[in-house]
């Protein structure tokens, strides 16, 4: 099913049980034609499949006595929310699902965990088991690597090619995305980070708060996958949102907050970029 397929579906539904009938039948298609791996920290620097019940998806490391618990994505819950931000909005495209995605999974995987206790305590209480994401939200312990993994699940349901990456932002372990709206290594190539935001902000003090993206050219890419710390610039994701929402002159009076994170690609060269800052 195409995305503009899904697309099409999705305004058509009419009340909660053809909703809730549209998102099992959506994602039983993508649990079929999964296969079983393991992946995630200390196994692979991204991932490109549907992260299904068959799918080892490891965010911790792993304990010294056994491997870290899995966390499987069994509540249909944000994908029930984003069809309904979708409805309400009328309308979706590839740069206005960011902001939207950033927000249903920051209020879907609140984190009142800042230290990482209460996530350790989570993991290790369920060794050789599995880790609902269900636990996680009640529990109030997301970071990254969970993040990532839903925003991953939410492009592939609406039909997009994505992809999780582990690696870093600045001198941080740090899990993102990868989304190709016009296919796998077709450009653009967009970094998602469903972690951060960005901010436009007005001299009252003001902000207005998007989702964290930056597209690629296929050589910035290229160079990011061999290794290579990429410093974000993001003065045409700053062009972009002016002209998605501000034709109305929304964003006339806000002045763009400029940051420039480093990212980098898979956990090795992430640990090489560490050692390099502490020296």
């Amino acid at each position: 099913m195409t995305k503009d397929e899904i697309s099409n579906i999705i305004f058509k539904l009419q009340n909660n049980e053809e909703i809730v009938d549209f998102i099992n039948k959506r994602l039983a298609s993508l649990e079929l034609t999964s296969v079983e791996k393991t992946v995630g920290q200390n196994y692979t620097d991204s991932f490109r499949d549907y992260i299904s019940s068959k799918i080892h998806y490891k965010t911790v490391e792993n304990f010294s006595d056994t491997e870290s618990p899995d966390l499987v994505y069994d509540d249909i819950l944000p994908y029930y929310n984003l069809i309904m931000s979708l409805k309400e909005d009328g309308w979706y495209n590839i740069l206005s699902l960011f902001t939207t995605i950033f927000f249903l999974i920051d209020e879907y995987l609140p984190n009142d965990d800042m230290m990482g206790l209460g996530r350790f305590f989570v993991y290790s209480a369920n060794k050789g088991k599995r880790v609902s994401i269900k636990t996680i939200r009640e529990k109030e312990v997301a970071f990254c690597s969970e993040k990532a993994g839903l925003a991953h699940n939410i492009f592939k349901f609406l039909g997009f090619d994505s992809e999780v990456v582990f690696g870093a932002r600045d001198n941080e372990m740090h899990a993102y995305n990868f989304v190709y709206p016009n296919g796998y290594e077709k450009e653009p190539i967009i970094l998602f980070d469903p972690s951060y935001f960005v901010n436009f902000v007005n001299d009252n003090g003001n902000k207005l708060s998007f989702g964290f993206y930056q597209a690629f050219s296929k050589d910035d890419f290229d160079d990011l996958k061999g290794g290579k710390p990429i410093t974000m610039n993001l003065i045409n994701t700053e062009r972009n949102y002016r002209r998605l929402y501000g034709s109305t002159g929304s964003l006339d009076d806000y002045v763009f907050e400029k940051v420039s994170p480093v990212y980098i690609y898979g956990l090795e060269n992430a640990k090489k970029y560490k050692r390099t800052i502490k020296k």
